[in-house]
């Protein structure tokens, strides 16, 4: 039997440490990893139960990325996710801090605006 260093490790896509903006129905996050099936993030928010585990929840993901020296590409990631898991990391002037892992419903879809 071969040795899994991975050890009890569930994910199926790889994560990429990327620090994005997420717009999220009641406030605004930034991503802390990304993959294919889900993303993990963290959010400032007055309503924690918006973010059980069990819901499901709207997500758009925005970065921007340049195509040549003249012109930049505005790339959202739209669709739905279910809170997987969350966790409080503490309290600040706006509100309370969370880690939320989401899992996508199905593939986001893509919208490219070029300025």
């Amino acid at each position: 039997m071969q040795d899994d260093k991975k050890g009890d490790e569930r994910r199926i896509d790889e994560r990429l440490d990327l620090s994005l903006e997420i717009a999220l129905p009641s406030s605004n996050g930034k991503t802390i990893n990304v993959s294919a099936s889900g993303v993990f993030f963290e959010v400032t928010t007055d309503d924690i139960d918006s973010f059980s585990p069990g819901k499901t929840i709207p997500i758009e993901i925005s970065t921007t990325t340049k195509i040549s020296d003249l012109s930049e590409r505005k790339i959202k990631l739209k669709g739905n996710g279910t809170i997987i898991r969350s966790k409080e990391l503490g309290v600040t002037d706006h509100g309370i801090k969370l880690a939320v892992a989401l899992k996508f419903k199905k593939s986001l879809d893509t919208v490219i605006n070029v300025f």
